[in-house]
């Protein structure tokens, strides 16, 4: 039995917390990172900041202001001044408890003072008291002649006061200065580079730790315009070309700003003013100077307190201090919130619903059906929030179900439709290919592209500033109360239990308007985030070596991947030190159909025995009844008490084969209809010793398939470990060899049975991929990729035996590794072993009730022969009965080891629609044996 896992400490803080040090009250600082943020790859190397070295538990990343200090520190030193959210955040009282809440709005109060005196104000300021000091900031939304853009750099001018009080105009792209920020890293050091106009400017002036930046001015705007009104009829869309890139001079005075809810809410070093005025000001320069004197009246909002409306999941609605709760960062795939628009998916039906409430406890919640308007009680595990079925926490953007609080969204006319089937909603957006260009250098320092050529436009309006003839900018335009021109876009502000949307418009009013009369506004930092997330590198740079492979479509195309083993062919002496690793002892392992699942063993460093005659390694033994212990199975999945060991040959006379070539391919396999490629001598070579190792190696909880007409295809079949929540699951992976195997890996295609309801496991996917290192299919470490002369196909099934299917499959995710032991990763792995198990109960329906070419015999062997599908029936009622019996109490020692000790009521409602399919499965299997033994008699 594996120990009990000891629980680890909390995370005390979350990102964009603003936190103090114990030692000093004055020393402020916003968290950056923490040591349980989801970060699949720790950041490696030497780096220059000192944020950037992986975190152990317990450490923060924190940048202190206004010195610009950053840092990791313990949490110990640190104490919580106040906790960010913003509308459409998600967040719960404690780590520990199952219901969670939405941020419907926020309210934040501040203490100021002056940018540049340091004057402070007295008592706190809400954010009705205040305007904004920046007139606009990057990754706003401008609205112009029916476009939305979005601003995605800057150009400024910024006036800096030198010692002795003189000002000095400094041009930069950027937006990195503020008003009132001070040291001696505001002016450029003096080289060779700060030519030109920037040396004009500056005049013989150097960097000193009393430059004080007293005023800036955003020159440049370069705007990506992303989508036009979606209220125009098509030819008025059509009379309204995209607009221009930049924007400067009397130009900026035609733009619009949108801004959005959380955007106004203030932060610990924002720069606002006073509505009311009254504040202090200072004034800086001279009235003979060419700038003449410059009064600031800038505030810094210096420490901030927040409260947020919650939208609780049962419905109720409550304001709490924000310190009083903590950031929902690991979201279960089926939370829902009253007012979503979800699926509502059982095997027999599809239907849009409303949420109306969940009780999380339970995970049930009811739902308004859209088309009935019946309200109806279903599990959770049948709602589909997201659209998708391979929607992971660590990446969930795109949702394409409904909108979500804090969305901007296009409003079509009355009358008209986005024309989406509900409750899909489309997004629109296109970000110009100018956009994704990364910023670039040359040797003599100057940006290249079109930064260039943005910097170029600052750069001469700088220099013309005063003189005849010199651009002058006009203010860029809010809208106003009165203006109804621009409400056709708007802000998601709330979702009613009716299915109708709340909107706020850009002059502050309320529009309430159906689901399928919105469009989604896909954003350029969203387009680019999904870009670079897409790369998920599974090859290391510098890799020459070319290869062909398949793409998504189906189609082969050219690529690249690493091997530095060179592949032995069939004429060359293996070495026992660099051959193909597999296990070669004919037992097969101690698993038997006719008991529990248990993960056999693998000796992973036995070379591979090209001659028969050979005789086998021996088994390595453990311990512990003289089990061996795998390292590429998990300590808790091979420590099974009292397994008893059965010999293949007890097999012999049933279907139950580790492994056979079939004459033919079944179409139904996944690569049916590829084309075979051309093998070489060598790639059959290579197939000897690949099946040879199947033959004698592959336990006896794993089934493969070959076949004649196709030896570039393979069928595999799984049966899901004991104590796991795959426990007596089928399995099935389709295998495609391409004609650069072995130097390649297999190409593994799993057959994913889970009705649209969420994959099974974090590492199979529903659209067929298999994440694993060994397949390419991840970037894991090197030792662990696919390797010519060390990988095998005997590998790279048991490992997905042995470390996919396994005890508590949420941690396989590599970013929640490091959150086994706390309370999140506990409560997290806890739904996720339910519905796994939920789940993969329904595989053994789908396994037969339509049964696989190739595994027919098998499977119907394994089920009704064997008694496997009476017991996986038995199992389940047993817990359901368990479950009931004990709700509400906690769980008793013996039952803590239990991969799914206990069921939730709506786990329960799924699950006993599934026993209702088995058992009638089972009883038509029983019927029919019986019919047939009778008429054996006559």
């Amino acid at each position: 039995m594996a120990p009990t896992t000891q629980k680890r400490a909390a995370a005390k803080f979350y990102q964009e917390d603003i936190v103090q040090r114990k030692d000093d009250s004055k020393a402020l600082g916003v968290v950056l990172r923490c040591w349980q943020d989801a970060e699949d790859m720790p950041p490696a190397g030497d780096h220059v900041d000192p944020l950037m070295r992986p975190l152990v538990q317990g450490e923060v990343g924190v940048s202190y202001f206004p010195r610009p200090v950053r840092e990791i520190v313990s949490e110990d030193v640190l104490e919580l001044v106040d906790r960010m959210y913003q509308p459409g955040d998600l967040l719960k009282r404690s780590v520990d408890d199952v219901r969670s809440g939405v941020v419907t709005s926020t309210h934040v109060e501040a203490r100021l003072e002056h940018a540049v005196s340091g004057q402070t104000i007295p008592g706190w300021k809400s954010m009705d008291e205040v305007d904004s000091a920046v007139e606009i900031d990057m990754g706003e939304y401008v609205i112009y002649n029916d476009w939305v853009g979005q601003v995605v750099e800057m150009f400024d001018e910024s006036l800096v006061e030198v010692p002795g009080g003189n000002l000095v105009r400094l041009p930069e792209l950027s937006a990195r200065l503020a008003v009132g920020e001070k040291g001696p890293d505001i002016l450029p050091q003096p080289m060779s580079s700060v030519s030109g106009i920037l040396g004009f400017l500056l005049g013989g002036n150097r960097p000193s730790d009393r430059d004080t930046v007293v005023s800036v001015k955003h020159t440049v705007l370069a705007v990506a315009w992303l989508a036009i009104n979606q209220s125009l009829s098509p030819e008025e869309a059509q009379s309204r070309p995209r607009p221009q890139r930049y924007w400067y001079g009397s130009d900026l005075g035609k733009l619009t700003t949108v801004t959005r809810r959380a955007e106004e809410a203030m932060r610990v070093g924002d720069r606002v003013k006073l509505k009311a005025g009254g504040g202090p000001v200072t004034r800086h320069g001279r009235s003979i100077d060419n700038y003449g004197m410059i009064e600031v009246d800038t505030l810094v909002v210096q420490e901030t307190r927040t409260t947020v409306d919650v939208l609780w999941q049962d419905g109720s609605r409550e304001r709490i201090d924000a310190k009083q709760s903590v950031p929902y960062l690991n979201p279960d795939e089926y939370d829902c919130w009253p007012g979503d628009h979800v699926l509502w998916k059982t095997e027999d039906e599809k239907r849009h619903v409303v949420v109306q409430s969940v009780n999380a406890q339970d995970r049930t919640a009811y739902v308004r059906v859209v088309e009935t308007g019946a309200i109806e009680l279903a599990s959770v595990l049948e709602l589909d929030p997201h659209g998708t079925g391979d929607w992971s926490a660590l990446a969930p953007a795109n949702d394409g179900l409904g909108v979500r609080r804090g969305d901007f969204v296009f409003i079509h006319r009355e009358g008209t439709t986005n024309g989406a089937k509900a409750p899909m909603v489309p997004r629109i957006g296109e970000v110009e290919e100018w956009v994704r260009d990364p910023p670039t250098v040359g040797p003599n320092g100057q940006l290249g592209g079109w930064r260039r050529e943005m910097t170029e436009i600052g750069t001469r309006i700088a220099e013309q500033r005063g003189m005849e003839g010199s651009v002058e900018e006009l203010p860029i335009k809010r809208p106003q109360k009165s203006d109804t021109s621009l409400n056709w876009f708007g802000e998601v502000v709330d979702l009613r239990l009716d299915g109708t949307i709340e909107v706020i418009l850009p002059n502050g009013d309320t529009t309430v308007v159906p689901l399928d009369r919105l469009t989604r506004l896909y954003d350029s930092v969203e387009q680019l985030e999904d870009m670079w997330g897409d790369d998920e590198g599974t090859v290391e740079e510098g890799d020459e070596v070319e290869v062909w492979e398949m793409d998504q479509d189906g189609h082969w195309v050219e690529g690249t991947i690493d091997d530095d083993d060179e592949w032995e062919s069939a004429d060359e002496e293996l070495d026992p030190d660099d051959s193909m690793d597999v296990e070669t002892d004919e037992g097969g392992g101690d698993w038997s159909p006719s008991t529990d699942t248990v993960i056999p063993p693998l000796h992973v460093e036995t070379p591979m025995a090209v001659d028969s005659d050979l005789p086998p390694e021996p088994r390595p033994t453990s311990a512990v009844g003289g089990r061996p212990h795998s390292p590429d199975v998990p300590k808790d999945a091979t420590d099974i008490e009292d397994a008893q060991p059965v010999a293949q040959d007890t097999l012999a006379d049933t279907p139950w084969q580790r492994f056979e070539v079939l004459p033919s391919a079944p179409v139904d396999h996944a690569f049916y209809n590829t084309t075979p490629a051309q093998h070489t001598r060598q790639f059959m070579a290579r197939m000897s010793k690949e099946y040879k190792a199947l033959q004698s190696s592959l336990p006896d909880s794993i089934l493969v398939r070959a076949y004649e007409d196709r030896t570039d295809l393979l069928r595999s079949l799984i049966i899901g470990p004991e104590n796991t929540p795959y426990e007596d699951a089928p399995f099935v992976i389709d295998w495609m060899l391409d004609a650069n195997f072995p130097q390649t890996p297999p190409i593994a295609h799993f057959l994913s049975w889970t009705n649209g309801n969420g994959r099974v496991n974090p590492n199979l996917y529903e659209e067929g991929k298999v994440c694993l290192s060994i397949l390419g299919t991840w970037a894991g470490d090197k030792s662990e990729s696919w390797s010519a002369s060390r990988s095998s196909l005997l590998q790279a099934l048991v490992s997905i035996q042995g470390l996919v299917l396994v005890k508590e499959p949420w941690f396989c995710e590599p970013a929640y590794e490091k959150l086994r032991g706390t309370e999140d990763g506990i409560v997290n792995s806890r739904l996720y072993n339910e519905k796994a198990y939920v789940l993969s109960r329904g595989f053994v329906r789908r396994a037969l009730e339509i049964p696989l070419g190739g595994l027919e015999e098998e499977l119907h062997w394994f089920y009704y022969t064997n008694g496997k599908l009476r017991k996986v029936l038995n199992d389940a009622r047993k817990l359901i009965e368990k479950s009931r019996a004990m709700q509400g109490e906690e769980i008793p020692e013996e039952d803590r080891e239990r991969a799914v000790p206990r069921l939730s009521s709506g786990g329960i409602i799924t699950l006993e629609r599934t026993l209702a399919k088995l058992q009638a499965l089972l009883d038509a299997h029983s019927a029919s044996s019986g019919s047939s033994a009778e008429a054996g008699k006559r």
